[in-house]
């Protein structure tokens, strides 16, 4: 089959995709990855202390901890996919956020990510993560620069 005809097969099955927010299979959102900037949330939770909260991950694309985020759904709105990530990677809802920056990784472990960055404050304890008042030696690599940008514009606030 030629590389055209792959392809005419390819675009049919992606646009055959009834709910595009739902039915997206894993084997075709890894390989969109691969070669499309992704657009992410992450959520930034300070305590009083001046501390940061994190989560730990173990997953074939990172081992550490990192700031809990989401990759945004076809459809969704920035607050939809701030509430679920919270809700699935804290176990709590956020209570108010607003918009702290804008973060291009560029090519990482898992592809190409954009992510936007909201300081958050959450309707509770959170059941999952750390607090940190320094960076910890195994967070992973692509949020070490993000944890001291964010040090940086929070001190400004």
């Amino acid at each position: 089959m030629s590389k055209h005809k792959r392809l005419e097969n390819l675009a049919r099955e992606l646009t055959g995709i009834a709910r595009p927010k739902q039915d997206v299979p894993q084997l075709i959102f890894d390989a969109l990855t691969t070669f499309m900037p992704m657009v992410a949330v992450e959520i930034v939770v300070v305590n009083r202390r001046g501390e940061m909260l994190l989560i730990w991950r173990e997953d074939r694309y990172w081992h550490g901890w990192h700031f809990p985020g989401g990759l945004l759904r076809f459809g969704e709105s920035f607050e939809e996919r701030l509430q679920k990530t919270a809700q699935h990677e804290l176990g709590v809802k956020i209570k108010s956020h607003r918009f702290l920056m804008p973060k291009n990784y560029g090519r990482h472990e898992r592809g190409h990510d954009v992510s936007l960055i909201y300081v958050c404050e959450l309707a509770g304890p959170p059941k999952h993560g750390k607090f940190f008042k320094t960076m910890p030696r195994e967070i992973i690599t692509v949020h070490k620069s993000l944890w001291q940008e964010v040090r940086k514009n929070i001190s400004k606030k």
